[in-house]
């Protein structure tokens, strides 16, 4: 009886032994693997554009982009990293006409993990409104090369008058059922985007007030007007804020008796490029939500 518990005791003890050395090899495999996959080269960004103001003189302009890697332990490597691009057969944007790539091999230095690259846009070969991709691959790399190895750059050619560009916030307010909300209004110096999608049409990217995911549009005239718009000009449906059917200064003026209707919606323009947009728009107008900003053009 004896020598049976004492031959259990043995078995016990190797088989925990064996485990504790199985266990050991796993987690030793596990940490010697660990951040050792391949190293890939890519863009940092997949996707961008650029606004173009056409000028009388054709004015070049340079653009400048991001190579990077990832992978192996994120961590710089102790080596450079040497990669050429070019331009793929995919962009409809040409090398020579509206754009040139005068420098395609670059060096990631060791101990960095990203370099700069440039494009120069050549803006003469340029129509306002026909836009136009460079796609731009990555070819050859002294380490392996990602799946998704292109950036697309849209160049957006616009008029010289065009309001295209980003804006900071100088001014706003929020008004609730009449009632003063300063919370819900663009914070001043807020960031804020308008994209040209014709020589007189805008669309105000992103917000409404300071609520996101909100998209509305307006238009311009000669006189420099504006005119916010109560439909998606490209679907024809109504234009939801909040989920609610927007209103204006045009087709609710009672309703948005505190959000400066008499002297918003117009622009002022400025001799270096930092016009002025004053805007204001509503929903719900039984029980209204106003929103006024001052927009001043950044670039």
């Amino acid at each position: 009886m004896k020598y049976f518990k004492n031959n259990r005791k043995f078995a016990l003890a190797l088989f925990t032994l064996v485990s504790l050395s199985l266990s050991s090899c796993l987690l030793d495999d596990t940490v010697t693997d660990f951040g050792n996959g391949p190293v890939l080269t890519t863009f940092t960004e997949s996707e961008t554009e650029v606004n173009i103001i056409k000028d009388a003189a054709n004015t070049p302009v340079n653009y400048e982009f991001e190579i990077s890697y990832a992978g192996g332990r994120n961590v710089p490597l102790d080596k450079d990293v040497t990669i050429t691009i070019a331009t793929s057969p995919t962009s409809t944007a040409k090398e020579g006409v509206e754009f040139e790539l005068p420098v395609k091999t670059f060096t990631i230095p060791a101990g960095q993990n990203s370099a700069t690259a440039s494009i120069k846009i050549l803006t003469g070969g340029l129509v306002p409104f026909d836009f136009k991709d460079i796609v731009l691959e990555i070819v050859d790399s002294s380490e392996s090369i990602a799946e998704k190895n292109t950036i697309t750059i849209t160049l957006k050619a616009l008029g010289a008058n065009s309001l295209a560009g980003r804006y900071e916030v100088i001014e706003s307010s929020y008004y609730r059922i009449g009632v003063s909300t300063p919370g819900s209004a663009a914070p001043v110096g807020a960031i804020r985007v308008i994209e040209a999608l014709s020589e007189t049409l805008y669309k105000h990217k992103d917000y409404v007030g300071n609520f996101a995911d909100q998209n509305w549009y307006f238009t311009v005239d000669a006189t420099d007007k504006v005119t916010v718009l109560t439909k998606d000009p490209v679907t024809g449906e109504p234009t939801l804020l909040n989920a609610n059917a927007a209103i204006t200064c045009e087709t609710h003026p009672g309703s948005l008796i505190n959000s400066k209707c008499g002297s918003s919606n117009v622009v002022t323009r400025t001799n270096d490029r930092h016009d002025i947009i004053k805007l204001t728009v509503g929903y719900n107008p039984t029980a209204p939500r106003e929103f006024y900003e001052v927009l001043r053009r950044l670039e």
